[in-house]
């Protein structure tokens, strides 16, 4: 099954201050180091591999950048580049090495109004934390090649039955697998809000 890596710099910010845990980023490092060791020993290899960035941050990205995009290129694994808030295009041709992948991360806001510019403008484009059914049909359709987000995992049914309503071309209800994949349904008191 294919797969790519992440570097696990999002859970060390707070989006809501801006901050991010320097402390909890070294401790992170020290595993995501590790990671990239275990997958040149693979027998499959991941598709790309995020190297660290600082989310919501364009200049610091560019300055983890220079620091860790040749250990990643060093274990020959396809360079992706998170791209955050006030990054362009043009900023992004100019990296060496170059970024094989475009992953659209930053605050929610710009990911989403910025992602049919980097779908133009890239050949190979992630977007980062898409946990709404609703969506993939359009990122699909901006040749948006690959989405993650941790909504899928939690078990929420509406979101299951949306991601096998589009993975099945909207025939799933034949057949469905969200019955016996997700837990009850949530408390009808309950907003559900999809980044």
């Amino acid at each position: 099954m294919p797969y790519a890596l992440d570097n696990g710099a999002f859970p060390c910010w707070d989006p809501a201050n801006d901050t991010f845990d320097e402390d909890r980023w070294t401790r992170t490092e020290h595993q995501w180091r590790h990671l990239l060791f275990w997958s040149q020993a693979a027998p499959i290899k991941p598709r790309w591999a995020i190297v660290p960035d600082r989310p919501g941050r364009a200049e610091e990205t560019f300055e983890r950048w220079s620091r860790y995009a040749g250990i990643v290129a060093a274990s020959t694994i396809p360079l992706a580049l998170a791209v955050q808030d006030g990054m362009t295009p043009e900023q992004v041709r100019l990296l060496v090495p170059q970024p094989t992948v475009i992953c659209i991360g930053g605050t929610t806001q710009w990911k989403w109004t910025t992602v049919e510019m980097w779908a133009r403008d890239f050949p190979r484009v992630h977007l980062l934390r898409c946990n709404s059914p609703t969506k993939l049909h359009y990122l699909e359709s901006l040749g948006v090649e690959s989405t993650d987000g941790t909504g899928w995992n939690r078990g929420d049914r509406k979101q299951t039955q949306g991601l096998e309503d589009w993975a099945r071309g909207w025939h799933s209800h034949e057949h469905p697998l969200w019955p016996h994949v997700c837990r009850q349904a949530r408390d009808a008191g309950y907003q559900e809000v999809f980044a």
